[in-house]
């Protein structure tokens, strides 16, 4: 965590982001009772409180991060929320990196640099998620009931969306690492994930590490009444921070191809 130490303004971002997942912060504040459980993830974007909190809810939730119960105001807000993560996103990857090589950050031209990768990774999952959250298998985007349908969609869904996830959660990272765009990006994560190897460890790692903080985390932001929920989103983009930032020195160092610590490189518009 050193590094989030020393790179502090950066943690504006995962603030930010668990923040702007409303969702959540109400079903926990609006939650009465006692709730403890547990997570297990990648590394796959913008690490939040959220990535070890187990949020309590009525039913089965299945949430995009972005508002999707305030249609039909949906068509005008989620996508000026998609466009504006997407160039958070690229600004924060691209900052992480910067920092990594020693350099100054560069979070507006890294913004304009990744923006167009980072608005497809960010509108993809919410595309696929979309359907769910709406009800159109069933589940209601809040509080809907697991219905027969439902169930043999989502249980395969989440089998198939670890496996997708574990495959592809090093694209963000190398994306700024090998400056060469989305594509390059994603076969490159396949084939670290295929291989196995130090890629593989990692992910059992992290999801270890998550699966271990969460019943912790969600102890205290879910069963302490404001302060709880205040002091993990500050504590949980701090911890977010150093996780982003040890993932990109994983893959800097993994990455043969990689353009970490070569500061006198240049960027470039990457390309499809």
């Amino acid at each position: 965590m050193s590094r989030a130490s020393e790179h502090l303004v950066l943690v504006l971002v995962p603030i930010l982001f668990a923040l702007l997942d409303t969702n959540k912060i109400t079903a926990i504040t609006t939650f009465d009772g006692g709730h403890i459980g547990f997570k297990l993830g990648f590394p796959l974007s913008v690490i939040t409180v959220w990535q070890f909190v187990s949020v309590p809810n009525s039913g089965v939730s299945v949430n995009t991060g972005l508002p999707i119960e305030l249609l039909p105001f949906v068509f005008l807000t989620v996508p000026l929320l998609v466009i504006a993560q997407a160039t958070i996103q690229a600004g924060y990857f691209g900052s992480l990196s910067n920092a990594l090589d020693g350099n100054p950050y560069a979070f507006l031209q890294n913004s304009r640099t990744y923006f167009l990768p980072f608005l497809v990774l960010t509108t993809i999952p919410f595309l696929v998620l979309l359907p769910l959250a709406v009800g159109v298998f069933g589940v209601e985007s809040l509080t809907g009931s697991l219905s027969g349908a439902a169930l043999l969609v989502l249980l395969p869904g989440m089998v198939i969306f670890l496996i997708v996830a574990y495959l592809f959660y090093g694209t963000p990272y190398l994306i700024v690492i090998r400056d060469r765009g989305l594509v390059d990006a994603a076969r490159a994560s396949y084939a670290l994930a295929i291989e196995g190897g130090p890629y593989l460890t990692y992910a059992i790692g992290f999801s270890l590490f998550v699966f271990a903080v969460s019943p912790v985390a969600t102890g205290i932001v879910v069963n302490v009444p404001v302060l709880g929920l205040l002091v993990g989103i500050l504590a949980g983009g701090f911890i977010g921070l150093g996780l982003n930032f040890a993932t990109m020195q994983f893959f800097a160092d993994l990455d043969s191809a990689s353009t970490a610590d070569r500061p006198d490189q240049e960027n470039t518009n990457p390309q499809y």
